[in-house]
């Protein structure tokens, strides 16, 4: 399959239903899932499920979560993308990013998520994204203000406690032009 995005390191990619002997690390392992889904592993048919949502995202909005292969060797690493997400009353469009331990530490998150929002607002004129973490997951905060975004509120989704980030773009009408 042809990437849709790429960044130096990575291609960011749509999912393909036989990824989920892959991915399963990504939606199992406990230290990945620390911030994640309350910790809880995702069986094979929730993964087959959370990718047909994805795919499903991606041709009916032209975005999604996308997989992210290391272009030096084509490896499935994690995940990057926005997705719709139902937070207090109203329905969000939010950044999110997931990675292989191996991965951590390099970058690679903020990399992706880079060119994944970039594409998002381009292509979908977007003019507000948001992207959530719970208060101690420094990590992931870090990542939304490189990403220019600012904390906004705190909230609470599934039972946690998140912060809330935001960014705001002006309307497709009043961008500048490159």
């Amino acid at each position: 399959m042809q990437p849709h995005l790429e960044t130096e390191r990575l291609w960011l990619c749509a999912w393909e239903l036989d990824d989920v002997a892959a991915a399963r690390p990504l939606f199992t392992d406990p230290e990945i899932l620390r911030y994640i889904n309350g910790g809880v592993a995702r069986s094979d048919d929730q993964i087959r499920e959370s990718i047909v949502r994805q795919q499903n995202y991606l041709r009916e909005r032209g975005y999604c979560f996308w997989k992210l292969l290391l272009k030096r060797d084509g490896r499935l690493i994690g995940d990057c993308g926005l997705q719709p997400l139902d937070l207090d009353g109203a329905t969000e469009i939010e950044i999110g990013w997931r990675l292989a331990k191996d991965q951590w530490g390099r970058g690679l998150a903020t990399e992706a998520a880079h060119v994944a929002l970039r594409h998002a607002v381009d292509y979908a004129h977007l003019e507000r994204v948001i992207a959530i973490a719970m208060p101690e997951n420094r990590v992931s905060l870090r990542i939304m203000e490189k990403l220019s975004m600012s904390f906004e509120r705190m909230s609470s989704k599934d039972g946690f406690q998140i912060a809330v980030y935001a960014r705001h773009f002006a309307p497709a009408g009043q961008r500048a032009r490159p």
